[in-house]
């Protein structure tokens, strides 16, 4: 087939517009599939979805505790307790000392959030102590042990031998923007 730049353009352009109608459709199609069916969650990203089938979002205000612990991980690069969490609020937040069982209140209530619905953190302990450590998620292999570094500075830091956390207790994100 010899075309001319006309008829390949043409060719293009009608071929662009059908796969646009025919996304579209398809979209609509699998929407009342769904919503037939009654399946609440998206089959790629396994998130809820609404009545409508479109993605559901969060409601309500963002805490900005969770914001603050997911930072302070990343920026300190190694597992942090929640006591030094709290410390680390109050002096980066530059509050005064006698708003410490609020921000203790806030740091838990999020990290709670963070570790039992969101899962973007987990928490680390050592058989026979008390004391834990918040780690990232992205920070553990797939057997559930902390990389070889954060092991190490727990061991010579804090004196501290984790054990490893069972992947399969932490939870999947059901909103897309706990994916990010």
């Amino acid at each position: 087939m010899n075309l001319n730049d006309k008829d390949t353009a043409a060719i293009a352009e009608y071929y662009a517009e059908e796969k646009l109608r025919l996304t579209s459709k398809l979209k609509h199609v699998e929407s009342i599939l769904k919503k037939i069916s009654g399946d609440n969650i998206d089959v790629d990203s396994g998130v809820i979805l609404t009545k409508s089938g479109s993605k559901a979002k969060k409601r309500g205000p963002k805490s900005i505790w969770g914001k603050f612990i997911l930072e302070c991980l990343k920026e300190c690069e190694h597992p942090l307790s929640y006591r030094d969490l709290m410390e680390l609020a109050i002096e980066k937040k530059h509050l005064d000392k006698s708003k410490f069982q609020s921000v203790r209140a806030s740091i838990l209530n999020s990290a709670f959030r963070l570790r039992a619905i969101q899962g973007k953190i987990a928490t680390v302990g050592e058989e026979g102590k008390k004391e834990k450590f918040i780690v990232l998620t992205d920070w553990l292999n797939e057997t559930g042990e902390l990389k070889e570094s954060h092991v190490h500075w727990l061991q010579k830091e804090m004196n501290f031998n984790p054990e490893p956390v069972n992947i399969a207790d932490l939870p999947k994100p059901k909103y897309e923007e706990d994916l990010l």
